[in-house]
């Protein structure tokens, strides 16, 4: 079996920004290449985004062709509540997305149901 459809969650922390990027870089590689692509922040990852927002930020400019994209799907509502950052997320263009059946996380089950092979970073 083939995959068409790829879910990339970023989880990476801080201190791993070259996961984070790689994030954004194989989804817009795989977008451009003709392939269904969504890109999720999940756990302290949920704190990318806010970062990526900064103008000076040496990522900025990837992030925001990403977010031009429509990639960009959204970050776990409850992680993001979790560290606090469900304000600056919003802020910075990202939806936070959350099942209520999984009590605020992203619908990882309804990805996978729906023939994503997730990628997680």
């Amino acid at each position: 079996m083939s995959a068409n459809k790829y879910v990339l969650i970023i989880q990476a922390n801080q201190q791993d920004v070259g996961k984070a990027v790689h994030g954004l870089l194989y989804g817009q590689e795989l977008h451009e290449a003709g392939f269904e692509v969504d890109i999720l922040f999940d756990g302290m990852g949920t704190q990318w985004p806010q970062e990526f927002d900064k103008a000076d930020h040496p990522f900025h400019a990837l992030y925001k062709q990403v977010m031009r994209l429509g990639i960009i799907k959204g970050g776990c509502q409850a992680c993001s509540g979790f560290f606090g950052v469900e304000n600056d997320m919003q802020e910075a263009g990202v939806a936070l997305t959350g099942s209520e059946k999984s009590g605020g996380h992203i619908p990882f089950a309804r990805y996978v149901a729906d023939g994503y092979l997730p990628i997680i970073l």
